[in-house]
C-alpha cells in the first residue's frame, strides 16, 4: 500500500539482504529522524559528543517533544499490535527517574495514553575515572544509559496503510525524547493444550508462589498462562528435563520485584539451573532492580543478580525470551551445547550474555541486543575452566554504552561471524587479554568473521565528553590488547566491515 509522501514508512536496514544480524526478526523499525517521520517536534543534531543525550540514540539523531500537543507521525506498512518505544526523558534530581505522559493516535483517532517511566535509566560514572557506573546523580558525574525501552501490547492492531503518531500529553517543558518505535504482529498465544507432553502441568496463582510451583515440579513441563507474576524469590531448577513454557514472550511477564535496595536479595531474582535438557520458552523477564551493584560506592562483591544464569548443563535450550533490566541478562558458567535463539537481551546494567568460565559448544542466534552496560556477547574463561567452541551468529547489537558488543576474552576456537553492531558508544569488537583466567589457546583461531560495523567507537578525551568511561582514552570499532593478562594468540579478523 503507498503512502503520500509527508508519512515516511519503516526503514531498510540494508543487511538485511546479505543477511548479517538479526535479519528475520519481527518488527519494523521507524525511525525518529529527519525525512524518516513527521514531526512538530525538535530534531536533535548528530554528534559524537558524549554529554549530549543524542549521543546514546540510533545515528546519534533523535527527536524531543517539548511542548503540549507536540507530535511524531509515520505511516504503517504491516499491520501490527506490538509496540517497543525507544525514549529518554530526565532523571529526577536525587535519581529514581520520573514519568512522563504521550499519547498514541491512528489515523487521527484517540487510541490510549502511554506513561514513559524512567525508573531503570540514568545510570553515572565519576569524572575522576569509575569502571562502574551506579544510578546516583552528582555533579563529579557524568550519565550513560540515558534511554530504556518501553513495550506496549495494543488490543487491536494498526492497520496496514494507516497513520500513527504519539502526541505529547503532559502540559510541561519538559523533553520528552524518542529515539524510534518498532512495530511487530503478535502470534498467538500458546495454550495449554497444544503442549504435547503427558508430563505436564498448569500454574495457576492459587498453587502458591511460581518459584515452589517449579520446585515441586522438576523434570516436568510447566505452563505458565498469560499474565504478569510477580515473583519474590529466585526460580531454581534442580531436575533434569524440565521444560518452562510460558504463553510467549508478550503475554507471560516473570517481574521480579525484590528491591535491589537490599543486599540480601541477590537470591531472590532471576532462573537459575545446571541441569541438563532443560527448556526455557515464551516469557518476558523483568525486575524491580535499577543498577548494577547494590552498594555504594560500587561493591563488585554486591551483584544485583541476572536474568537466566548457572550452566544449564548439556543440551539445554533457550529461546523466545525477553530479558531486561538484570545486572546481566544471561550469565551461563560451565554449558555444553547450550542453544539460544529469537531471544532479546535488553537494557541491562552489564553483559547481554556471557558464555563464561567452561563453557563450550554453544550456539547464540537470531538475537536482539540493545542498551546494555557491558559486552552484548561475550565468552570469557574465568577462573580454571576454558571456554572452547562458542558460536555468536545472526544477532544485532545496538547502543552499547560501555565496553563492547562482542568480546572474547580467553579460549579456544569462538566464532563471531554475520553480525550486525550499530552505535556502540565504545567498541564493536574486543578481543583482550585485560582479565585473569584462562589465557587464549595456540590451537584453533578465534573468528571474527561478515560483521557490518556502524558509528562505533570513541576518540580520546575528557571523561563525559570523548573516550571509554574508565579512563577517556580511545575506543576502537576494533580494540586489541595484549598486555595483561597473557598473550593474544589466534584470532583472525575477515571480511569486516566498518562505517
Amino acid at each position: 500500500m503507498s503512502f503520500p509522501s509527508i508519512f515516511p514508512q519503516s526503514v531498510i536496514f540494508r543487511d538485511d539482504a546479505i543477511k548479517r544480524g538479526y535479519h528475520d526478526r519481527p518488527y519494523k523499525r521507524y525511525e525518529a529522524e529527519p525525512e524518516k517521520c513527521v514531526s512538530n517536534g525538535l530534531f536533535l543534531s548528530p554528534t559524537t559528543v558524549q554529554s549530549e543525550l543524542q549521543s546514546e540514540a540510533t545515528n546519534a539523531v533523535a527527536t524531543q517533544l517539548i511542548k503540549k500537543n507536540s507530535y511524531i507521525q509515520w505511516g504503517n506498512d504491516e499491520g501490527a499490535d506490538g509496540m517497543v518505544i525507544r525514549f529518554s526523558i530526565p532523571d529526577g534530581k536525587n535519581g529514581g527517574g520520573t514519568k512522563g505522559t504521550i499519547a498514541l493516535y491512528v489515523n487521527e483517532a484517540f487510541v490510549r495514553n502511554i506513561t514513559l517511566d524512567f525508573y531503570w535509566a540514568w545510570q553515572y560514572a565519576l569524572r575522576t575515572g569509575q569502571t562502574y557506573p551506579d544510578n546516583l546523580p552528582a555533579s563529579n558525574k557524568f550519565a550513560r544509559m540515558r534511554f530504556d525501552d518501553i513495550c506496549i501490547k495494543l488490543s487491536d492492531k494498526i492497520p496496514q496503510g494507516a497513520t500513527f503518531k504519539l502526541v505529547k500529553v503532559d502540559d510541561n517543558k519538559t523533553p520528552y525524547t524518542i529515539d524510534f518505535i518498532e512495530l511487530e504482529s503478535i502470534p498467538a498465544p500458546v495454550k495449554f493444550e497444544s503442549i504435547k507432553d503427558l508430563k505436564k502441568v498448569s500454574y495457576n496463582v492459587s498453587d502458591g508462589p511460581l518459584d515452589e510451583f517449579i520446585a515441586k515440579n522438576g523434570g516436568k513441563t510447566i505452563y505458565i498462562p498469560s499474565g504478569k507474576y510477580d515473583v519474590a524469590n529466585r526460580i531454581t531448577i534442580d531436575e533434569q528435563n524440565t521444560k518452562i513454557i510460558g504463553a510467549g514472550m508478550w503475554y507471560t511477564e516473570l517481574h521480579f520485584s525484590a528491591s535491589s535496595d537490599n543486599e540480601e536479595t541477590y537470591s531472590k531474582r532471576g532462573i537459575q539451573t545446571n541441569q541438563s535438557n532443560t527448556l526455557l520458552d515464551g516469557l518476558y523477564i523483568t525486575t524491580k532492580n535499577d543498577r548494577r551493584y547494590f552498594v555504594f560506592p560500587n561493591n563488585r562483591n554486591g551483584q544485583v543478580g541476572n536474568g537466566i544464569m548457572g550452566s544449564f548443563g548439556s543440551n539445554s535450550t533457550i529461546k523466545n525470551l525477553w530479558i531486561e533490566h538484570f545486572e546481566c541478562g544471561g550469565w551461563i558458567d560451565g554449558t555444553d551445547h547450550l542453544m539460544v535463539q529469537n531471544c532479546r537481551f535488553r537494557n541491562h546494567y552489564a553483559d547481554g550474555i556471557n558464555l563464561a568460565s567452561g563453557s563450550k559448544n554453544s550456539v547464540v542466534e537470531h538475537c536482539s541486543f540493545r542498551n546494555n552496560g557491558d559486552d552484548d556477547m561475550a565468552s570469557w574463561s574465568s577462573g580454571k575452566n576454558m571456554c572452547e567452541n562458542n558460536t555468536y551468529q545472526y544477532c544485532t547489537a545496538e547502543n552499547n554504552w560501555r565496553a563492547s558488543s562482542v568480546g572474547f576474552f580467553g579460549g579456544k576456537g569462538h566464532k563471531a561471524f554475520n553480525l550486525v553492531i550499530m552505535d556502540a558508544m565504545e567498541a564493536a569488537l574486543r578481543a583482550t587479554t585485560d582479565f585473569p583466567g584462562q589465557p587464549f589457546s595456540d590451537k584453533g583461531f578465534h573468528l571474527y568473521e561478515n560483521i557490518s560495523i556502524y558509528n562505533c567507537g570513541a576518540e580520546e578525551g575528557p571523561l563525559g565528553f570523548k573516550g571509554d568511561i574508565i579512563n577517556g582514552k580511545t575506543a576502537g570499532a576494533i580494540h586489541i590488547t595484549s598486555y595483561s593478562q597473557y598473550d593474544l594468540l589466534n584470532v583472525k579478523f575477515s571480511t569486516i566491515d566498518i562505517l
